[in-house]
């Protein structure tokens, strides 16, 4: 009847059906727990999505047009043919057009620059004798230049002759054509220069309500089609050039996003430059040194190569054309203004009259979908696979083959971003790698539920919103912890196999969820933190007995069969409750209620629910559980079977010279490598240890490790020898031989006994009758070692007789250092410690360093050792002698 009215209660606030939580479960169970598909899918995507909001905010446009470039080099020679004549060795000769070429020589043999209206009209007329489809001056002559002006004027009014001008937009100086010639002969200058100083454009057409202009190369190809009849005829967004349609671009064509793209503008498919057209010099042409046959019936385009005459532009085949002035740049970076209308001319009549392809793209809609499918294939890649140098791999050839793609598509004149999905498959395929490494840092492989790391944080944000809750002047808030352990769980593993033990373990997973789903939802928290042991935690729980009742209910789950390897089984769990209320009367006792504390107390109910080899049984913690002698006995045998086994383990936390910020030694911390239970804290099984008597031969191996290790790094690393600094435990203080047993680790280690720090608590020291603690530690100072006293200021008041101990080291306990920093905290008494142990002749060493703040004040009141998290946790021996490999100098961050 209890279970069923906090059933009740505890559903009202549900936010999900038990129906629809059950097919929750059931789907759940067809997908990955680490990393499943579906979550891949939407990581992807959502980089996708994201990729394309930057790239339609222009992040990625010069990026995008680089890689125009780059693909309009690889395929213009390989693919890019004027006419399907051209597959001879003659390709040049038989392009339909020539440039006349004003080359530098040509200035220099005229002597004079702009060159006389004669030169051109001679030039005009030379070139009408061999009778060229139709002429090109691409030069402007709006002013005359003397004399031949009438000559020239005569000559520019031939109908097959058509000229340039410049048409006034984006503030550019307007620059007209020559007078007096009909609209038809007159084209504007059509080069459209990108943000880079790139020409990939070419503005073909415009119009107004009254007028329609021409490009100059359209113009040209006007003149030409029309002596085969193909007309040209513009619509709202293409020009018709006979049967071949030429469509507008828009502003986010390709990989553009912010163009002006306003009249007909197409992207331009470029002509390698020695696959386009015949060149012919100004004074060849004069002197008639050339075959005819390369003029007649051709587009013939007379213009300035020369540097001089500053009509050079940078094209995709240009190369570092983004660093140092234009002024540096070599020529052969920059092409004349005339070839680039040659370049426009014949992609347009190749266009109409071979059906060779103008360069296209895809609609805006189609790149989105191209960019999602990379970043998706990304997003796979590190999900299927797990080794680093696959993964690698397989990246690689994934950009390899999106390059292949966007080269070969290129190739037949459509152009789709590769930049973009580039960037969108290594984020992607980063996001999930990272995505990966959380879950496997914070969540179970096997379960996918938060483990002990993701649960103590989860933990100890409730905590917080509790504090705040209680600064609301909200009251009576508790908070309950259930732990469940998988009742002999080794054995279905021993019996049934290790894939069966995960299913168990899945299945579990399963149950919980499923049990805990008619509860509110925001007031339970799910996590499996140990091979067989998943925690509960409850919110906001009225009492005790609700905890108990929610605990037993999960029991009684747990307890229907399941179905594993063909048979069934009927597990049971022991369960262990704690339950904790915050004070609004004392705040200061809410900070006793932490992660660790809760987990520690709930550990010590299950314990005792497990006790005597009992199963299935629910206990809620009391306060004398921590010293019940059924849970030490346990810990003791394990202690005994690690010691004969060698289980342990030496970390090394390094001690840190505040002075100098170097590495000056290490303190030996031990630590137990427990086969089931994973790694036990010293704080559980040392007090175990000493109350059996075990903690003497523990203390005796650590001295020996500890003494040879340190010996061997003194040798290694002459230049900075450590020292090695070892906690002595109450009851070895207590061993009549302990100076015999330390003079001889020392001979057998060969360590110099200054290199050797006995660390003693002010509570090891006073327990003992003082004379005699006095007598036992000028017989350890005798041997050359150094002492210290641990803690201090946590023990037993020991300041009358401190003056007579024969120290040399205090250490500040942990608890005054990590509150030196907040109001009213311990910063005067830490500074008192520290004066204390000066005046005495003592060095201080200060533990449990953890900020930048507090590193700077103990400098500042001349401390002379510090060690903490903030410098670097306890590390085995290997790490802790690659630090000593670096020197140990401390730059700001954990080692």
């Amino acid at each position: 009847m209890v279970t069923k009215n906090i059933e009740g209660r505890w559903q009202a606030g549900a936010q999900f059906s038990f129906k629809s939580g059950i097919r929750l479960v059931k789907s759940w169970e067809k997908i990955c727990y680490d990393c499943r598909l579906s979550r891949a899918i939407a990581l992807s995507s959502i980089t996708a999505a994201l990729t394309i909001v930057l790239a339609q905010l222009s992040v990625f446009q010069l990026l995008e047009i680089k890689a125009f470039d780059v693909l309009t080099q690889l395929t213009a020679r390989s693919t890019n043919r004027p006419t399907a004549a051209l597959a001879n060795n003659n390709l040049v000769s038989n392009s339909r057009v020539v440039v006349v070429a004003i080359t530098e020589e040509d200035i220099q043999a005229q002597k004079q620059w702009p060159l006389s209206d004669d030169v051109f009209a001679r030039l005009l007329a030379k070139l009408q004798t061999y009778s060229p489809a139709v002429i090109g001056l691409a030069i402007y002559r709006d002013i005359p230049y003397a004399p031949g002006s009438e000559a020239l004027a005569r000559q520019l009014q031939q109908a097959n002759v058509v000229t340039i001008r410049k048409l006034g937009l984006s503030g550019d100086v307007e620059v007209p054509s020559p007078p007096a010639l009909p609209e038809s002969q007159v084209g504007f200058n059509d080069f459209v220069i990108d943000p880079d100083g790139v020409i990939r454009r070419n503005f073909m057409f415009a119009a107004t309500e009254n007028q329609r202009y021409y490009s100059f190369s359209l113009r040209l190809v006007e003149q030409f089609l029309a002596g085969q009849k193909i007309k040209i005829f513009p619509e709202a967004d293409a020009i018709n050039l006979g049967h071949a349609r030429i469509k507008s671009i828009t502003p986010t064509a390709g990989g553009y996003q912010t163009i002006d793209a306003r009249g007909y503008q197409a992207l331009m498919r470029y002509f390698s430059p020695d696959q386009l057209a015949q060149e012919l010099s100004l004074s060849q042409v004069l002197s008639g040194e050339f075959d005819p046959e390369w003029i007649a019936g051709k587009v013939v385009l007379i213009g300035t190569t020369a540097p001089s005459g500053k009509d050079l532009y940078y094209t995709p085949f240009s190369t570092g054309f983004s660093t140092g002035p234009r002024s540096a740049q070599k020529e052969n970076m920059l092409t004349s203004g005339v070839v680039l209308h040659a370049q426009m001319t014949q992609q347009m009549l190749s266009t109409v009259l071979d059906g060779r392809a103008m360069l296209s793209v895809w609609p805006q809609q189609g790149e989105f979908i191209w960019i999602w499918i990379w970043g998706l294939a990304g997003g796979l890649i590190a999900w299927r696979f797990n080794h680093p140098s696959v993964i690698a791999i397989a990246m690689a050839s994934g950009l390899a083959a999106l390059f292949a793609i966007t080269l070969g598509v290129f190739s037949q004149a459509v152009w789709i971003p590769f930049t973009i999905p580039a960037i969108t498959f290594i984020l992607s395929g980063g996001g999930i790698l990272f995505y990966k490494e959380f879950r496997k840092t914070f969540y179970d492989s096997i379960s996918g539920l938060p483990n002990r790391t993701r649960f103590t944080q989860e933990l100890q944000t409730l905590f917080k919103q509790h504090t705040g809750r209680f600064k609301e002047g909200r009251s009576h808030l508790s908070v309950a912890v259930i732990l469940l352990n998988i009742d002999q769980f080794r054995a279905f593993n021993e019996s049934l196999g290790l894939q069966v033990g995960d299913r168990l373990l899945q299945l579990t997973a399963q149950r919980l969820q499923q049990a805990l789903l008619p509860l509110p939802k925001g007031n339970t928290r799910l996590a499996h933190i140990a091979v067989d042991e998943f925690v509960v935690v409850l919110d906001q729980v009225a009492k005790p007995e609700d905890a108990l009742a929610i605990g037993q209910m999960l029991q009684h789950k747990m307890a229907q069969p399941m179905a594993l390897a063909f048979q069934k089984v009927f597990p049971t769990v022991s369960v262990g409750i704690v339950c904790r209320s915050y004070s609004a009367i004392y705040p200061v006792l809410n900070r006793a209620i932490t992660a660790e504390t809760l987990l520690r107390d709930a550990q010590t109910a299950l314990s005792r629910a497990k006790a005597d080899g009992h199963r299935g049984r629910c206990e809620v913690f009391v306060s004398n559980m921590r010293t019940q002698l059924s849970h030490r006995l346990g810990l003791e045998a394990d202690l005994r079977d690690a010691l004969s086994q060698q289980a342990f383990l030496l970390y090394y936390q390094p001690l840190i010279c505040l002075k100098t910020m170097t590495l000056a030694g290490f303190e030996a911390l031990i630590r137990w490598q427990h086969p089931q239970r994973g790694m036990i804290s010293p704080g559980e099984f040392i007090p175990v240890a000493e109350d059996t008597g075990l903690i003497t031969p523990i203390g005796q191996w650590v001295l020996e490790v500890a003494c040879a290790q340190a010996q061997r790094w003194r040798q290694k690393f002459p230049q900075n020898p450590p020292f090695m600094s070892v906690n002595l435990s109450g009851r070895q203080f207590e061993q009549h031989d302990l100076v015999e047993q330390i003079g001889r680790i020392l001979q057998e280690s060969d360590l110099e006994p200054s290199a050797l720090k006995l660390e003693l608590t002010e509570s090891t020291v006073m327990n003992q009758r003082v004379e005699e603690s006095i007598t036992m530690l000028e017989r350890l100072k005798a041997l050359g070692i150094q002492l210290g006293i641990d803690d201090f200021g946590t023990g037993y008041s020991s300041l009358s007789y401190l003056h007579r101990f024969p120290i040399d080291t205090l250490k500040v306990d942990r608890s005054f250092v990590m509150e030196m920093d907040i109001p009213q905290g311990t910063a005067e008494l830490v500074k008192t410690i520290i004066a204390l142990g000066h005046n005495l002749g003592m060095t201080v060493v200060a533990e449990g360093i953890e900020t930048v703040s507090q590193s700077q004040t103990l400098r500042a009141l001349q401390c002379e050792y510090g060690q903490g998290y903030l410098y670097a946790k306890p590390l085995p021996a290997s790490a802790a002698e690659d630090l000593l490999k670096t020197a140990g100098v401390w730059k700001g961050e954990a080692f």
